[in-house]
């Protein structure tokens, strides 16, 4: 088991939704004492492509910068990688899922899992620790309701106003997780 907890986001091409989940997810846990890595993933990635033009302008707003992503494939290795796997819907689940079935009590839509984590941290572990971490994914899967599956909505080709609404909500969704 690895002395750090490690997650992974996913969306379809890895260019826009997950890419900038990375970036803020990096930028949120840079000063926190758990030792954490941070990745993202698409299911039908456009694989070695920049971050979409109007995502790295709704993160140069936040004060973020996604000029250096380039996007990769999910994976089995990835899959298995990651403590937790955050993913943009639930098809993207599916994916992950389909690649490695042990991965399903790890993986949920972002908002699915920020809604059941910020539940979850009345536990007897410190707030620093891998172990608590991982506690708190496996209390998540426990209690998980998958009659209504809570996604982010996709914004690419749209107006950029759409891309700075996605980067509130991943923020928003980010700092409840």
């Amino acid at each position: 088991m690895s002395a750090e907890f490690r997650i992974l986001l996913v969306c379809t091409a890895n260019i826009c939704r997950s890419a900038m989940a990375e970036v803020i997810a990096g930028a949120m846990l840079h000063s926190t004492p758990l030792p954490v890595a941070t990745g993202s993933a698409g299911v039908r990635a456009l694989v070695g492509h920049p971050m979409a033009p109007h995502a790295v302008a709704a993160l140069d707003r936040l004060g973020l910068d996604g000029r250096a992503h380039r996007a990769r494939m999910l994976d089995p290795g990835l899959v298995r990688w990651a403590d937790l796997l955050l993913t943009m819907e639930a098809g993207h689940v599916a994916v992950a899922v389909g690649l490695d079935a042990v991965a399903a009590h790890k993986t949920f839509t972002l908002p699915e899992f920020a809604g059941l984590a910020s539940g979850a941290g009345q536990r007897r572990y410190r707030s620093d620790t891998v172990e608590r971490a991982r506690a708190i994914v496996q209390s998540a899967a426990a209690r998980r309701d998958r009659r209504r599956v809570l996604e982010v909505h996709d914004p690419y080709g749209g107006p950029p106003e759409g891309y700075e609404a996605c980067a509130k909500t991943l923020g928003e969704s980010l700092s409840h997780a």
